[in-house]
């Protein structure tokens, strides 16, 4: 005959059984979901709620982006929370990874910073270290090469044309850690430089489809030495089959009696400007006469410019014939 098992309780008082079960339970109910505290201070960052944000740190933290900036403890998180809370930073979570006491993120951040750069948004990836519930290292990596490199494009006009215009104030934004109070003078130059950009822009952009219609009329008139003033000395000109002139070979087609041009309408300009390059195409209505004999059509022309002592001189230009329907 089989001897009985013994129930737990025989073996094991109740009041310790009880306080075994207990333990088990709030063991497993006060183990941190990382991934949701991470979460968590996301939503924070995006309502810009710099108090409730410091909540999910330790004392001691410490914040490193990339290699070049060190922030410790919460007085200087604070300075870096504020000035993420000026710029508008806005976290979108694409994927996020939990392995212990670490949870590494990866995110897509808009900020106005950005904005005005011209520059729509930036990737990263984020790598939270944990003690308990709290926070006690952040670690932003280095964000994409390309991105890197489209930053550094953006940034570059603008830092040299505040170096230059407001020399004290951009060596305020540049030196030394993050602030609120920098984070506003910094969207200040920002937005002086683009308004002054766009208006800058707008103005070259109207001026060179001026000259590019002083040009045609130019033709049309077979005026060589207006015609010339636009030409930079190295011009060079290639045709549909592919052949070069060179501004004097174009210049002495244009005082040749064989071809001539009766009339040159421009429309459908697109224009894009360099700082001091620029690249014009339009289409371009003729009427010619060839050895007397008269024809029409349209051409598509990419004109290239550079800024040259204040003026405006083509350097470029590339035309081929639209086909008629």
């Amino acid at each position: 005959m089989k001897k009985p098992i013994p129930k737990l309780s025989m073996i094991v008082p109740w009041a310790l059984l009880l306080s075994l079960i207990l333990m088990v339970y709030f063991s497993s109910c006060s183990k941190p979901n990382l991934g949701n505290i991470v979460k968590e201070h996301f939503k924070t960052i995006n309502n810009d709620d710099v108090e409730k944000d410091l909540t999910f740190f330790t004392d001691d933290i410490v914040f490193e982006v990339n290699d070049d900036t060190k922030l410790s403890g919460k007085d200087q998180l604070r300075n870096l929370m504020e000035r993420d809370a000026v710029i508008k930073v806005r976290l979108t979570m694409t994927d996020i990874e939990v392995e212990g006491n670490t949870v590494v993120v990866k995110e897509i951040e808009k900020n106005e910073v950005c904005r005005l750069l011209g520059i729509e948004e930036l990737s990263g990836k984020s790598i939270y270290k944990f003690r308990g519930r709290l926070i006690e290292k952040v670690k932003i990596e280095s964000i994409p090469e390309a991105e890197a490199k489209l930053l550094d494009e953006k940034y570059k006009p603008f830092a040299e044309w505040a170096n230059k215009e407001h020399p004290q104030e951009f060596s305020k934004v540049e030196r030394d850690l993050p602030s609120a109070e920098k984070a506003r003078l910094h969207l200040s130059l920002l937005k002086e430089w683009r308004d002054k950009t766009y208006t800058e822009s707008v103005s070259a952009e109207q001026e060179l489809i001026k000259l590019e219609n002083e040009a045609n009329d130019a033709w049309v008139k077979r005026d060589v030495e207006a015609y010339a003033r636009l030409l930079a000395d190295d011009y060079l000109a290639t045709g549909p089959d592919g052949n070069i002139m060179t501004k004097a070979q174009d210049l002495a087609s244009l005082k040749s009696d064989e071809n001539i041009t009766t009339s040159m309408i421009a429309d459908d300009f697109r224009v894009r400007v360099y700082r001091d390059a620029a690249v014009v195409t339009f289409r371009s209505t003729y009427k010619s006469q060839f050895k007397g004999k008269e024809s029409t059509g349209q051409e598509r022309f990419t004109d290239t410019w550079v800024k040259r002592g204040g003026r405006w001189q083509c350097v470029a230009t590339h035309y081929s014939r639209i086909a008629q329907k």
